[in-house]
């Protein structure tokens, strides 16, 4: 049985996915790329409180289930599937809400999402909430 700690959280990164489906739709791309790496970590979250671990507080949940993918055997292809996804995502959770710089220059996140980029955090996001969706959701 989902606990209703792990169900809030996994319902969170689903509206979350959706909101970045939209900002897609409309172009803005750090916007779906920054809610497709919070989505990815709401869901993450979510399996990790599953299995009875901690969320990371520092947007890492990559590392907390590095370190169960190497305890847990039966899960460990699954996460480690999830963690792959994760570190292509964490990094967009600061770098799409801040400027970027680039030599000495410095330009808004908006400037430096493309739809690519956009499409590929969308996608790993997909990956992950149907994967922990799979793993908690039973």
């Amino acid at each position: 049985m989902v606990s209703k700690e792990s169900s809030v959280y996994l319902e969170t990164a689903e509206e979350q996915l959706k909101d970045a489906e939209l900002a897609f739709r409309k172009g803005r791309y750090a916007l779906c790329a920054f809610l497709s790496a919070s989505c990815a970590e709401n869901a993450t979250a979510a399996l990790l409180i599953a299995l009875g671990a901690k969320p990371s507080k520092k947007h890492r949940n990559s590392l907390v289930l590095y370190k169960l993918a190497l305890s847990v055997p039966k899960l460990r292809e699954d996460l480690m599937k999830i963690v792959e996804s994760m570190k292509i995502l964490e990094p967009h959770v600061t770098k799409a809400r801040y400027p970027i710089r680039k030599g000495l220059e410095l330009f808004p996140p908006s400037k430096y999402y493309t739809k690519e980029v956009a499409e590929e955090a969308m996608a790993h996001a997909q990956k992950v909430v149907k994967k922990v969706k799979k793993l908690v959701v039973k």
